[in-house]
């Protein structure tokens, strides 16, 4: 029996075959928060699964910090592209809440630039921080990016060139978690602690958050980034 795909689902993949979203995602660079991430917990060596990796942004550029790299998209055309570009990369299609991959396989796994918010339901989410914990290695870190909920506070510093959108979204900023729809894609926003707590029930434990840097107070930079950063930890086996 074929699983039901939701249609906000098909609305999100499709959006991710179109010729805008190649032409977005056609950028090979690291932003600050993962560099300074990639640099803190990734050495040469180790092993990373780069999940809903596009165009092979981070794949690629892990690669050439000396990883062992595998990306994985769901998009049959970023991957297509991306083997194109990049012959020498390991880049597959597959999905992150069905990871075809051991048990206990990777030092790491990597979802980047929000791509686990692109998940739908909600339920789907949830499916994919298990599979992330369960092929990570103990001791290994999931490092993703997820917007923030509190970032649609009309009075936030960030996103000013977008008010008429944030006020409309505004009165969302005291849920737990919603989906938003943002340039036409449902999109999935949430307040860190949530995050936090939804992660740490897949048995990962935060290790740290990393956010914008424009007020110059961490503790409201995090609570106004329009996403954050998290890096989480399987523990050790005692």
């Amino acid at each position: 029996m074929t699983e039901e795909v939701p249609s906000e689902l098909k609305e999100n993949l499709a959006a991710y075959r179109s010729s805008k979203a190649v032409a977005e995602y056609s950028f090979y660079s690291l932003f600050p928060q993962e560099d300074y991430l990639f640099r803190k917990y990734y050495k040469a060596g180790d092993s990373v699964l780069d999940l809903a990796c596009g165009l092979g942004r981070t794949t690629l550029l892990l690669y050439e910090m000396g990883m062992t790299v595998r990306g994985i998209d769901r998009s049959d055309v970023f991957i297509q592209i991306a083997k194109r570009r990049l012959p020498y990369l390991d880049l597959q299609l597959g999905s992150y809440d069905h990871i075809e991959e051991p048990d206990a396989s990777y030092s790491h796994v990597l979802i980047s630039f929000n791509g686990i918010d692109y998940a739908f339901p909600d339920s789907q989410r949830i499916a994919a921080l298990r599979e992330c914990a369960r092929v990570l290695k103990p001791g290994g870190t999931l490092i993703f990016s997820s917007h923030n909920l509190k970032s649609l506070h009309w009075f936030s510093p960030y996103d000013r060139g977008r008010l008429g959108w944030k006020l409309r979204n505004s009165i969302r900023a005291i849920k737990d978690w919603d989906y938003v729809i943002e340039s036409g894609v449902h999109t999935y926003y949430a307040s860190p602690a949530f995050v936090v707590r939804k992660t740490e029930e897949v048995g990962l434990k935060l290790l740290e958050k990393k956010g914008f840097s424009k007020i110059g107070f961490e503790r409201l930079d995090i609570y106004f980034s329009p996403y954050i950063h998290y890096v989480f930890q399987k523990p050790q086996v005692d």
